[in-house]
């Protein structure tokens, strides 16, 4: 299964959750991409830009996808530019978490994110722009909504075991 959103949403922190609930390998697919770079994802990004990274996203993606045992994979924000990385996420279990765009930004002011000196109007017309993308490859929408990330892996828990 995969855990999609924008930057801050908590796809790292809810998927960490349910991988271990489930007893399946947690991939985190920017740490995946880092350490294969061996270089931070702003690194990457100012060294080789966004299409190298892109490029790089993709392979991680389709190797943790493709990989010997059920894993759930916490996405980058932008893994669903790619419309091959789309038609493989419609093909899986993938959940989008979907935050209020306030919310992500005050997350993301963070030093070792790619989107740190955007301005509050581009961060939110990236989200609007990849918003669709989002949903076009969810088969399970969940709101965090403030709530604790445990809650939020949980509902993704109940969703998964059809309770």
């Amino acid at each position: 299964m995969a855990i999609v959103g924008y930057m801050g949403s908590g796809k790292s922190t809810v998927g960490r959750i349910v991988a271990e609930e489930l007893g399946w390998k947690l991939v985190d697919l920017d740490e995946a991409v880092a350490k294969r770079a061996g270089l931070s994802i702003s690194e990457i990004f100012e060294s080789s830009g966004e299409p190298h990274f892109r490029n790089l996203e993709r392979r991680e993606l389709l190797n943790a996808l493709e990989g010997p045992r059920e894993s759930v994979v916490a996405c980058g924000g932008g893994v669903i530019i790619d419309p091959r990385n789309r038609a493989r996420l419609v093909e899986i279990q993938t959940v989008f978490l979907w935050e209020d765009t306030d919310v992500l930004y005050r997350r993301t002011r963070g030093p070792d994110r790619p989107l740190r000196g955007v301005s509050f109007e581009d961060f939110s017309r990236r989200y609007a722009e990849r918003l669709p993308y989002y949903l076009e490859v969810a088969a399970f929408q969940i709101e965090p909504s403030g709530r604790p990330p445990r809650r939020v892996a949980d509902e993704i828990l109940e969703w998964i075991r059809g309770e």
